[in-house]
Parts: structure tokens; C-alpha cells; sequence
């Protein structure tokens, strides 16, 4: 199969073989599904209610789903939404879509500190959920960091870049 149709009218290259190749499709046509929301977002802006806390933590994770997952994909989402919506020491989260680009999906978070993000990571919820989902997709990378500035909130170019830096490339099976 050379092309996928994943959305009415959106024909997505060939299928790569590596992570790197996943990661180099052009994502320019990102649709934010769910704007940043969270206790530090102003919800009649939708921009940052103040400023962040100082030594807050990034995260972000995004993966490239098989054809066909759509359905349990949505249901894990829905948990894990309600697991992370309730997360001590959440301040936002974003998540975009690519149809372009397999369907990619993107999430982007903002937490006080990197214990707080672990709290959510390691809690039984999400690890249940990464283990059905593991197999759903060609690829999944994600990384987390630091960042200073307090007034502005990272953006998809800024994920990116920071993927890059930390991509190790390996090859996906089919």
C-alpha cells in the first residue's frame, strides 16, 4: 500500500519504516482539538490566567495510529482525559490531530514539577492504557523538559524541535 485515506479528501504519503520518517511529515495542517485548558488558563481567553510557575515542566507525546483503532483508540482517550483532567499539578493541555500525516496525534501539557507529571504517568490508569495501546501504533515518541519562560505557553514548532533533539531513529514494523 503506498497510500492511506485516513479523512475525506486527504491522501497521506507512503507509509515509512522509521521513526524519523514518521516524524518528517509536514504537520502544517495540525488541527487543535482540544485548545489549552486547565487551571492555569484563563477560560474566557484561553490564554494564561498568570504566569507559570518558575522550574515548571513540558511534556509531550504524540504517535501515528494504524488504520481501524479509532474506536478503542477514542475510549483509552476518554479515560485517560478524565485521569489527567484530575491530575494534581496539571497546569494545561493541548492536543492536535494531523490527518495529513497519518492521523498523527499531538499532546502537549504544562505541570508544576516533574513528580506531579510522574504521579499521572505511573498511575493505573495510564499504564493500563499504554499497555492496550501499544500495539495500535506504527510509532509513539515523546519527551519532557524544562522552561523558563513564565509568560508565554510552548507551541507545536517548539515540540518539534524538542522531539528532534532527543529522536532516537528506529525502525517500525507494519
Amino acid at each position: 500500500m503506498t497510500e492511506l485515506d485516513h479523512a475525506p479528501g486527504v491522501v497521506t504519503p507512503p507509509l515509512p519504516t522509521t521513526l524519523e520518517g514518521f516524524a518528517a511529515c509536514d504537520e502544517s495542517d495540525l488541527d487543535v482539538v482540544v485548545p489549552w485548558t486547565g487551571p492555569a488558563i484563563d477560560p474566557e481567553t484561553g490564554g494564561l490566567a498568570g504566569p507559570l510557575p518558575e522550574g515548571y515542566l513540558v511534556a509531550t507525546s504524540g504517535g501515528w495510529p494504524r488504520p481501524g483503532v479509532e474506536q478503542i483508540a477514542t475510549e483509552l482517550n476518554h479515560v485517560l482525559l478524565q485521569e489527567l483532567w484530575a491530575s494534581s499539578g496539571l497546569l494545561a493541555a493541548t492536543f492536535g490531530i494531523s490527518a495529513r500525516c497519518w492521523n498523527s496525534s499531538r499532546a502537549l501539557s504544562v505541570w508544576t514539577d516533574d513528580e506531579s507529571l510522574q504521579r499521572f504517568l505511573t498511575s493505573d490508569k495510564h499504564l493500563e492504557a499504554v499497555r492496550k495501546t501499544r500495539n495500535l501504533a506504527y510509532a509513539w515518541e515523546g519527551a519532557r523538559w524544562t522552561r523558563a519562560d513564565r509568560h508565554t505557553l510552548p507551541d507545536w514548532d517548539e515540540v518539534r524541535a524538542e522531539l528532534a533533539a532527543r529522536r532516537r531513529d528506529r525502525p517500525v514494523t507494519h
